[in-house]
Order: C-alpha cells, then structure tokens, then sequence
C-alpha cells in the first residue's frame, strides 16, 4: 500500500516538474517576445505614445522622449496634453482637435493633422493616428498614438513645387521648341514655342506619336528609337542636326534639332531642342541674293559701259548711210540693223537701272491706290475678254512712306510677267494685308507656274524663262524693294500659277 502511495507522489511529482518546465519556457519565450516587442516600438522613427482614456501616458518609445526631451520616468503617469502640448488642458478645450476623443467616440481607427511649436518656437506639421487597442468583447482601455512629423516633407514637397514652377517657367519663356517622348514614341512634353512653331496645342499632341510632327518622306521615326533602346547609342545624340519638320497644316520647314535623353526608373525619355530656322534661311537667301546682284551688277555696270558708245556709232552710222539706199531690199535690211541697235539700247538703258544706285522720292502713299492705278494701266494694254483682274484690298492699311512711281514700276513688271504666263488666258488677284510691322501685297497669276530649280534664281539678272524677256525685270524690282527695306519673294506650284510676295516696312 504503502509503496503504491509512494509511486503515485513521484508521477505526480515529475507531472508537476513538466508542467513547470512548460512554464518556464513559455515565460521565456514571453520574454523573448518581449524583448522583440520591446526592440521594434524603441526601433520606430515615428513617436509611439500608449494612453488611457483619461489622456493618462502608459507607454512612449525612445522617438517620442527624443522629441519632446524627457526621460521615460517624467512621462509616464503624466497627462498627454501636458507634455506634448505643454498644456494644462485636453486638446478639445482649445483650438485643437483631440485624436483620443474621436477614438472614444467612433471605437476606430482615427487620422488627423496637428501643429506643434517645438523648444524654438517653429511650428511642426505632425500627422497623428489613434488606435484603440482592443482584446477580444473587453471594453478598451488603452489606446494607441502615432505621429509622424511631416515637417521635412512638407518643406521638401514645396521645394519641388517650386522647382517645378521655376522649370516650367524656363520652359515656356524659351523660344525653341522643346518637347520630349517616351520609348513608346508618345509625346509627353510639349512646352508653350512648341505649340507655337508647330501650331499644335498641347491637347492635340500629348501621348500622341511623333510622327505627326514629321513628314511622310521621312518615313517612321519610331524605329530609331528602337534601334537606340536595343544599342544604347546613336548618330544624333548630343549632335545638332538640320531637318524638315511638319507643322499641323501639313507645311514644311527647315529645323536645327538636338536630342538628349534620361534614363529613370529603367525607363529612358528623349528631349528634342528644336530651333525654327525658317526666318534664318530666308536671311541667308537674301544675303546670298544681294551678294550675287552686286557681283553681277559690277560686271553688267562694266559691259554696259562698254557697249553704250560703239552702239551710239553703229546706231549713228546706220542711219547715215541708210539715207543713202536706194533699194527696197537695201532698205528693208538697214531698218533691221536699226530696229535691233533699238533693242540694244533698251537693253543697255534696263542694264543701268539695274546697276544704279537708286535714290527714292518718299512721300506718304496709299498703296491701295497705287495698285488701282497699275491695275487700270494694264486693263487698258491687255486685252479684257481675255485678261481679268481681281481686287482683295484691305481697307486698313493707311498709309505709309514710300516711292509710289518706284512701286509701280515693280507692279508692272510681276503683272506683265503673270500676263505673259497665261498663255490661254486667265485672272491676276492682288490682295494686300496690314501685318505687324508694316504691309504685304500679293500678286498671284493663273499662269504654268514655275519650276523648284527655277524659283531660286528668278531675281538674278538675265535669268529668264520666257521666249523674249531680257531677265531683268525681276531684278530690278528686287533692288527697288531692297531699296524700300522690304522683302519679296515667290511661291509656286507647277500647273497652278504663281504668288509673289511683297513686304514693305510701315516706317
């Protein structure tokens, strides 16, 4: 019996020494827990503050007593409000809104923003989130504080607001075209000179293809970036090239273009530098015509000299011994020499309005009636049930300082040439316009039209598409537009006449 008792008492002995062993390794575990728990709220950036409902502090971590300067043993018991807001009230009795009062209320999560003062007096956006902490049905007793200090980034969102705006000031007071695309060839910035150059709005390009902005001869531009994706290099990468570009009407024009590109996130973006060459190749034109006039104006100034007194003497001679024929045959042959020693002349009298210097008698004209008078002369001279003329003249224009006689004589001569280049017939519309900085006249004809090769030489002296004509015309009336300070230039379609173009200055 008694040994029975005795084997009892051990098992339940070694029972009870498991049970304690098991205890003892949960309160280790526990405590390693704890220690866990302890490490990661200590290890937090952000301040971790665990109240009660009576705004009592059970708890802060090592961010929180950093913050607000104290040791643990100053907070805890005390009220919140007294050490975060150096308060002797709660936040709603002021003007600031309580997080534990919306928790108590709702039983949920809460999120707010507050402003601190710090030991210097600066005020600190803080971002607060309250936790109730709840175990299972038990009612909650504590609650748990998060605050974040959103200062920094603040200060830090402000300052890229700013360099944005200051970014995109740079952009749209630039005066090239900058826009850039994505390696899907979308356009995704397109600044205020783009939108200008190109006649696009941003709405009508963003995330659309390039290739709107190209012309079709150039073919896809998208298989270049693919190749730059694949090979990581280029031709035209931090180069400046000469292209066509398109504008939204479909025209042409000349631009100067240099490419870069950013590589971001795995993700490379090109940014095109675009400059609008036009205005500066039409300067380069103009210089190079002026330079070849004045070339071949030294030349003709020469030739004509030459030519003017031997044909004096032949003229003179002929003349002279034509008084003497007594032929009809003889006759008829003398008055050919005559009748082109006249020509001759006239030649040499056009080669020394090209060649002069021209001196203009400026008076305040109505360039509008100038043209009627031009338009009546040739209406007279050409025959109307073939010729017409038509008159789209604005009403604005004023008047301004020129040499109407001068004028006239260009008129005549672009007139007469668009007469002459509607052989079966057709109608001359001259239209003039009031622009910025002065007027443009047009004068466009019905005629055959003139070919790319030819358009480029038309004002250079002797240069002539017509079966009579000596070529200087056209010449000369560059000089007198010159002469104003204006511009004139052509445009043409084949099979679709011709445009000429005036520009005189106001002053």
């Amino acid at each position: 019996m008694a040994t029975k008792e005795y084997e009892r008492l051990v098992e339940e002995i070694n029972q009870l020494r498991e049970t304690l062993e098991a205890k003892d390794q949960e309160i280790d575990d526990l405590r390693i827990n704890n220690l866990f728990l302890e490490t990661i709220f200590d290890g937090i950036s952000e301040e971790i503050m665990v109240v009660d409902g009576e705004y009592n502090i059970n708890d802060v971590n090592k961010a929180f007593l950093k913050q607000y300067g104290f040791r643990k043993s100053s907070v805890l018991g005390k009220k919140c409000y007294e050490i975060k807001h150096r308060s002797n009230m709660p936040c709603q009795a002021g003007d600031r809104n309580c997080p534990l009062e919306h928790a108590k209320k709702t039983g949920e999560r809460v999120e707010m923003t507050q402003f601190h003062q710090d030991a210097k007096g600066d005020t600190k956006e803080m971002f607060v989130i309250m936790y109730p902490l709840k175990s299972g049905r038990r009612s909650i007793k504590y609650f748990l504080e998060i605050t974040r200090d959103l200062t920094e980034y603040r200060d830090l969102f402000r300052e890229l607001q700013t360099s944005e705006k200051r970014f995109r000031a740079i952009l749209d007071t630039a005066t090239d075209a900058i826009l850039s695309i994505d390696e899907d060839h979308k356009i995704v910035l397109f600044n205020s000179a783009a939108q200008r150059i190109f006649g696009y709005s941003n709405q009508e390009v963003l995330g659309k293809d390039l290739n709107i902005l190209i012309p079709p001869r150039y073919g896809d531009h998208q298989r270049y970036v693919q190749r730059f994706l694949e090979r990581r290099e280029s031709d035209i990468v931090g180069k400046t090239i000469s292209l066509m570009a398109m504008r939204k009407g479909g025209e042409e024009f000349p631009i100067e273009l240099s490419i870069s590109f950013l590589e971001m996130g795995g993700r490379i973006t090109f940014t095109a530098i675009i400059r609008d060459v036009t205005e500066h190749r039409k300067m380069e034109s103009k210089l190079l015509q002026s330079e070849r006039l004045a070339a071949v104006g030294q030349a003709v100034a020469h030739v004509a000299h030459e030519i003017k007194n031997p044909l004096m003497v032949i003229g003179g001679v002929s003349s002279q011994i034509r008084r003497n024929l007594l032929q009809e045959k003889d006759l008829q042959k003398m008055d050919i020499v005559l009748e082109e020693v006249r020509r001759l002349e006239g030649l040499v009298a056009n080669l020394g309005d090209f060649t002069k210097e021209y001196r203009l008698v400026k008076r305040r004209s109505d360039i509008n009636s100038v043209i009627r008078d031009v338009i009546k002369i040739m209406a007279g001279v050409y025959p109307i049930e073939r010729y017409g003329f038509k008159e789209r003249l604005s009403p604005y224009l004023g008047v301004i300082e020129c040499d109407p006689d001068k004028l006239k004589q260009v008129f005549i001569n672009i007139i007469s040439n668009g007469l002459e280049a509607m052989s079966d017939g057709g109608i001359i519309t001259v239209s003039t316009e009031k622009i910025w900085h002065g007027i443009e006249i047009r004068i466009s004809d019905e005629g055959t039209g003139i070919q790319d090769g030819d358009l480029e030489h038309i004002f250079e002296p002797f240069y002539t598409t017509r079966e009579r004509g000596s070529g200087l015309g056209l010449s000369i009336s560059y000089k007198l537009i010159e002469a104003h300070a204006g511009e004139i230039w052509a445009a043409s379609r084949p099979g679709k006449g011709t445009t000429f173009i005036i520009r005189l200055p106001a002053k």
